[in-house]
């Protein structure tokens, strides 16, 4: 006998378990966007190159080192002055020239002007530690000053970065958003490497002389061929992270891949390499697996949407699939 009762109570309790599932996740939804507390100041900040007391949220930063200055970018952050490439490399990279269209450089970023930062009466200063922590008790003196580590970081110091970063500048909310598209570029790019085999690779950039100066083992940019199944040739490693390679010995290692690190775009020190007869030899050049990055991305910034942008390259240039370039010289 049909049960019209059992049939209300039955509808009735799905119904209320919809309520229940969906009120869930209403309530996990607003938790998960309002987590995060606006930054109480004063603020201490504690690295392991030492202590700041922040009063109030900075107004008036100058950062000094790009990868830092790539996060205050992904924050929102504008800063009223910048540590600078030094003359005849450019000033910043392209993609940081927009959020420091109103900013004032002042020197290179491991040899800043003390006075410049002085005129700019900066509330926080914003440095990288294996630059410049010999300058710190003078840069103290104008404001208080953060010192952290990218240049030998990897990805998870870039990311502690960025946190630290929207601590200090009251923008946490932030954050989840920014790690999660940063994540989805990465995973894009794992998995079109993991398809396309490992490989053996050398990379590096070539001066108006035309002497290939190699990227070392300690880059950062090594650490991001590894996560794309990719190992570079270079196994020693430098303070300065880079060493000088002949053609002779380009050809001992035999990469499969050579990345050619830009200048601002110029050619002409890879074309001036390229006129060795020995170049004509070199495998990679052969079978056409000579790539062109740029410089400011692969070897002097550091930061998140650093990392973004090398992704993306890396899957643009056909490089994580080998796909033959056209720019190689026989």
């Amino acid at each position: 006998m049909f049960n019209f009762k059992l049939l209300i109570n039955q509808k009735f309790t799905r119904l209320e378990n919809v309520v229940k599932k969906t009120l869930g996740i209403t309530i996990i939804s607003i938790i998960s966007t309002s987590s995060y507390a606006a930054t109480s100041y004063p603020l201490k900040i504690t690295t392991q190159n030492g202590s700041a007391i922040i009063k109030n949220k900075p107004q008036r930063i100058v950062v000094l080192e790009f990868g830092l200055m790539d996060e205050l970018n992904l924050l929102g952050v504008k800063p009223v002055g910048y540590g600078q490439n030094y003359p005849g490399e450019g000033d910043i990279p392209d993609y940081l020239k927009p959020m420091a269209k109103n900013a004032v450089g002042v020197g290179a970023r491991d040899i800043p002007n003390l006075e410049a930062i002085a005129k700019l009466k900066p509330d926080l200063i914003l440095g990288e530690a294996a630059y410049i922590s010999n300058l710190s008790p003078q840069l103290n003196k104008i404001a208080p000053t953060v010192l952290l580590n990218g240049i030998y970081g990897n990805s998870d110091e870039q990311i502690k970065n960025l946190k630290i970063l929207a601590q200090i500048t009251d923008t946490e909310s932030k954050v989840p958003a920014i790690l999660n598209n940063y994540q989805q570029i990465k995973t894009k790019a794992e998995t079109i490497a993991k398809k396309g085999g490992q490989k053996t690779v050398l990379i590096g950039y070539v001066t108006p002389a035309g002497v290939f100066k190699a990227l070392t083992a300690n880059a950062l940019a090594t650490s991001i061929l590894t996560e794309l199944n990719r190992k570079n040739v270079i196994k020693k490693t430098e303070r300065t992270q880079v060493m000088d390679l002949s053609t002779e010995a380009i050809l001992e290692y035999n990469p499969d891949q050579i990345i050619v690190l830009l200048t601002e775009g110029s050619m002409a020190p890879y074309t001036k390499l390229s006129t060795d007869p020995l170049w004509a030899d070199v495998r990679a050049n052969q079978q056409h697996q000579v790539y062109f990055m740029d410089r400011d991305i692969w070897a002097r910034s550091h930061g998140i949407e650093t990392l973004e942008i090398m992704y993306n390259r890396a899957i643009s240039s056909g490089f994580l699939t080998a796909k033959p370039t056209t720019n190689s010289n026989k």
